[in-house]
């Protein structure tokens, strides 16, 4: 121990004597661990730390399969039946979303998403309330909901946090409500409800099949392998479709683990991260390994003063390993303080859809990660060096009196650290720059209608059975009086309403059919199905192909209709008129509809999916609860927010809007995941490149420093100054060119891991890799060519005198 404290004292000491070699080092070190500690702060957190629920292994996500989707909903009598036949789930919860004002403590009212489960819902998934009891069997068996859980956001901002809250009333859609229990926080699929109510509305839809309305998550019982639940899962299909073939055939339930529906989504993005991080911080070893072998060989004469004077070669290396640990120790806690500003960025600016994002922290985990990666760093920057410290080389760095030219082998080795650092760093930029050109092509896309000068909000009217909204009637009549009421405000162009608005996250498929079309049992075709008030059309700014859009006589009164889109056209009736073709919707109370016109294809689901096919109908036909209010504006729409509220009020005080934001804000935030993935890899591509550029720096300017005496008898028999400049560029360029071919071969394998991730970019496009390729020639050229002019201006003279 006392040997170890003296080798820490003594790199301590040696480490104060050269702080610019010091410096440099550390602050590499930093950047690359920086980065790796805030990025596994996310990886540990939304990745590797288990869910918050009881035994999370044994939840499975249960979603329908049929022919027209593989991702569908289950129905409430599905729900009730899979519930109460199984024989390899402890239990089956369901769960579905609803949207409507409530009137909480008293205040104005306030539009909350509110979410009904089954009674057994928070059982199933492991989750005890913070405050209060669960939902029973019995709150189920009414026919309005009388109990709510309030979720932990709605109870810390509207009830301040009061514990006393458990037995208060509240109102929901005029309805009166006790509240029963309160959740605890930042729980996956708990996170964004606000008031959860059990299912009696449920009982209402128990005979209704082909509404797929609700999630399910199963436990599986201990002991029960996923084999065999699905094997459980396809008798119990197997019997419904017999049972119920008009509805039910070609229906599966399928199964997937809880963790992959939360977490499989982003995690190709993250590993993608880590990855780039963890190169980038082998870049950053590689630089400082450069410059210990060059600060080894300005040592060499200590070393073999040391050998000679007792001290064993197991002793040089350990001392040599003790300066670079210290080394990245030292990175390893500026690398903390720079990782905890970076952990905060990444929550202000992350998109929202990463799940747990806002738990990530420099918690133990991390904290012993950091230390972990910053010893494995040192010993592996270090040993390299260090196992340089041969008893070969004592006795002739005495006898070289002072003289420190590398050897050879030394110029070998650090031109191969170079050349890997450039290939790595060519890697990088390859990977950010197809993720950046496709995200420029997402952005660039057309979504089919106009962004600008557009504000939407989303407005629910009460529907309580016994409340002025039950008659679809009073609907119609608010929807109209409130856009009159908007129209009149100074500034407004036009105003519109949508049941499911673009790129928001909001999107509905109803089955129907064609009427002389043949369909087997429980057969039907399907489309994207959109309720829309007349003036959606101009706010949206989607243009008319054919026929007539919606107006304000397609009311109840008046016969079914609906506009399709170009897709819709092509999809169901191709290389025909479709316009006087007529559709049956399943539920519809029209006998059938007449296609009236057709419109512009949009993006609706995401800028990068296909247009899918899509059907509009008059909400004066349908008349939902929900809608979404597009209003276009003169000028800046935000400025139309409180205003609109207004309208709202004034005429019903008890509707109120919510999510108030402009289309140009929709458009950004559908695409805040490939932005953030591709800016944060280009932030490491482009550290990953500066400690390149630097490390090559380094290596060309020790190598004049090294070769002095040769220019100068290269100068004293003739060659000129731009003789010497072209044979230190020449060297330069040939490290350059080494790394940029492996670097291109690599990244042509590399980038098979961001097929999945690319939009309308190939992942050789060779744009990029061009791109790529001069970008980094260019800062190699750059980087050489200082070192190169400083030994152009070498003075024979004095270089023949140098050492």
């Amino acid at each position: 121990m006392s040997g170890l404290l003296q080798d820490l004292r003594y790199g301590l000491r040696q480490l104060r004597k050269s702080p610019g070699f010091t410096s440099v080092a550390v602050i590499t070190l930093a950047l690359g661990i920086a980065a790796n500690t805030a990025i596994f702060s996310v990886i540990e957190a939304v990745i590797l730390r288990p869910l918050p629920f009881g035994i999370p292994d044994r939840l499975v996500w249960l979603n329908g399969k049929m022919p027209m989707s593989d991702e569908a909903g289950v129905s409430p009598p599905d729900f009730r039946d899979y519930r109460a036949a199984n024989r390899a789930f402890e239990r089956i919860a369901g769960m579905g979303y609803v949207a409507g004002p409530s009137n909480l403590s008293g205040d104005k009212p306030e539009q909350v998403l509110t979410t009904i489960a089954s009674a057994n819902f928070f059982a199933c998934l492991g989750i005890r309330p913070l405050l209060g009891r669960d939902f029973l069997l019995s709150d189920e068996q009414v026919n309005e909901p009388q109990v709510a859980i309030l979720g932990y956001g709605v109870w810390k901002r509207d009830f301040g946090g009061n514990r006393n809250v458990v037995g208060r009333t509240i109102r929901m859609d005029g309805a009166p409500l006790t509240v029963v229990g309160v959740l605890p926080s930042d729980v996956p699929l708990l996170s964004e409800a606000q008031i959860w109510l059990p299912t009696p509305m449920l009982n209402r839809l128990m005979s209704f099949r082909l509404g797929h309305s609700l999630k399910a998550i199963g436990r599986l019982k201990p002991g029960i392998t996923l084999g065999q639940s699905q094997a459980d899962l396809d008798a119990i299909a197997l019997q419904l479709q017999h049972q119920y073939p008009d509805t039910n055939k070609g229906w599966w339930m399928r199964q997937r683990p809880l963790r992959d529906v939360l977490i499989g989504p982003v995690r190709p993005a993250l590993l993608l991260m880590w990855g780039a991080v963890s190169l980038l911080l082998l870049i950053a070893c590689v630089n400082v390994a450069n410059l210990l072998l060059a600060r080894s060989i300005s040592r060499q004469r200590e070393f073999s003063l040391r050998a000679a004077l007792g001290a064993s070669r197991i002793r040089l290396i350990r001392q040599t390993l003790t300066e670079s640990v210290v080394l990245s120790l030292a990175g390893g806690a500026i690398g903390v303080l720079a990782a905890w500003w970076s952990i905060h960025a990444l929550h202000a600016f992350g998109p929202h859809d990463v799940p747990r994002l806002g738990e990530s922290c420099l918690n133990p985990t991390v904290l012993a990660f950091t230390i972990g990666i910053s010893v494995l760093t040192g010993v592996v920057f270090g040993l390299m060096p260090a196992l340089r410290v041969s008893a070969g080389e004592f006795i002739q760095g005495l006898k070289e009196s002072g003289r420190t030219s590398a050897p050879a082998s030394y110029k070998r080795f650090s031109s191969a650290l170079v050349i890997g650092e450039i290939a790595i760093s060519l890697t990088l930029l390859v990977g950010a720059g197809l993720l950046l050109k496709s995200f420029w092509r997402l952005i660039h896309v057309s979504p089919g209608f106009q962004t600008d000068h557009v504000v939407t909000a989303r407005l629910s009217l009460p529907l309580s059975s016994y409340g002025p909204y039950a008659d679809p009637r009073a609907r119609v009549q608010f929807w109209r009086q409130f856009e009159e009421h908007v129209k009149a405000l100074p500034g407004v162009e036009t105003v519109g309403a949508t049941s499911e608005l673009p790129l928001s996250g909001q999107h509905s498929d109803d089955p129907f059919h064609i009427p002389g079309h043949i369909y087997g049992p429980s057969e039907f075709d399907d489309a994207q199905f959109r309720q829309v008030t007349p003036g959606y059309l101009s706010v949206m700014g989607i243009p008319l192909i054919s026929g007539r859009w919606l107006n304000e006589h397609d009311d109840e009164n008046s016969p079914g209709v609906a506009v399709v889109n170009q897709a819709f056209a092509k999809r169901f009736f191709p290389g025909s008129d479709v316009i006087g073709k007529r559709l049956q919707l399943m539920g519809d109370t029209a006998s059938t509809r007449e296609i009236v016109g057709v419109i512009g294809d949009i993006r609706h689901i995401a800028l990068s999916e296909p247009d899918w096919s899509e059907m509009y109908v008059p909400y004066a036909q349908f008349a939902p609860p929900t809608m979404n209010v597009v209003v276009r504006a003169a000028a800046n729409p935000m400025n139309l927010g409180a205003a609109l509220q207004a309208q709202v009020g004034a005429v019903d005080k008890a509707v109120t809007l919510s999510a108030v934001t402009s289309m140009n804000d929709v458009l950004g935030a559908s695409a805040a995941q490939p932005r953030f993935s591709s800016q944060v890899l280009g932030i490491f591509a482009a550290l990953a490149l500066l400690l390149a550029a630097i490390g090559l720096y380094g290596l060309m300017a020790y190598s004049v420093t090294q070769r002095r005496n040769e220019i100068g008898i290269r100068m004293a028999l003739g060659a000129s100054r731009e003789d010497i400049l072209r044979l230190v560029l020449r060297y330069g360029s040939a490290l350059a060119l080494a790394g940029m071919g492996i670097g291109l071969t690599a990244s042509m394998i590399a980038t098979r891991l961001l097929s999945s991730m690319l939009f309308s970019v190939s992942r050789t496009d060779p744009q990029t890799f061009l791109g790529v390729a001069l970008l980094l020639a260019a800062v190699a050229l750059s980087a050489s060519y200082i070192p190169a002019r400083r030994a152009a201006k070498v003075d024979p003279m004095v270089a023949l005198r140098y050492e």
